[in-house]
C-alpha cells in the first residue's frame, strides 16, 4: 500500500462518477503533491466496481484488493492503533504508507483540506449510502475512521492478496 490507485480515465470533477464500464478517476487541483498519482481520488462505488463485498479487487491491479477494515486496522496495530498511527504513515513518516494530505472531494462541491488531510476508502460498505473511510491530517498523530458518504473523493490504496 505505499502509493496511491492511479487508475482510469480523468473526468471533470463536477460529474459524478456512474456505472458505465468506463473506470474513471478524478485528479485533485495541482498542490504541493510528491507523487502524481495520489492527486487521483474516486466515489467509493467507483472503486468497488459498484459491488459491496468487502475485500473485492475493484479498480485495484489484477492480485490486489481495495482494503478491508480488518485490513486496515491489522496495519494501524502495528503503530499502536489508530490512536498514534497517523504520524507513521504520512509521507514525512517511517512507515512506507507516504501518504500525502492531498485532501478529498465532498459531494462533487468543492475540493477541501488540500495539503492538511488525506483520507482513504475502506472496502466496507456502512449502508447504502455510506462506507468506511480513514482520514489523518497535518497535526494529529492520529487516524480517524468514520462512515462517509459515498459520493465523497477519497484516495485509495491497494493491498496485494496473500
Amino acid at each position: 500500500m505505499a502509493e496511491g490507485l492511479y487508475f482510469g480515465t480523468e473526468i471533470s470533477y463536477s460529474i459524478p462518477q456512474r456505472d458505465n464500464c468506463i473506470p474513471e478517476k478524478y485528479l485533485q487541483p495541482p498542490s504541493s503533491l510528491p507523487h502524481p498519482g495520489e492527486g487521483s481520488v474516486y466515489q467509493w462505488d467507483e472503486v468497488m466496481q459498484y459491488v459491496e463485498t468487502p475485500g473485492l479487487q475493484g479498480l485495484c491491479p489484477p492480485g490486489w484488493h481495495v482494503p478491508t477494515e480488518a485490513d486496515w486496522n491489522q496495519l494501524f496495530s502495528f503503530y499502536q492503533n489508530n490512536a498514534f498511527a497517523g504520524s507513521p504513515l504520512k509521507y514525512t513518516g517511517y512507515s512506507g504508507f507516504n501518504a500525502s494530505l492531498t485532501g478529498a472531494g465532498f459531494f462533487n462541491s468543492d475540493w477541501f483540506f488540500p495539503d492538511f488531510a488525506a483520507y482513504f476508502w475502506s472496502s466496507t460498505s456502512h449502508g447504502p449510502w455510506k462506507a468506511w473511510s480513514h482520514g489523518l491530517n497535518e497535526y494529529n498523530y492520529s487516524v480517524s475512521f468514520y462512515p462517509a458518504f459515498r459520493a465523497n473523493a477519497f484516495s485509495v490504496r491497494c493491498l496485494r492478496d496473500y
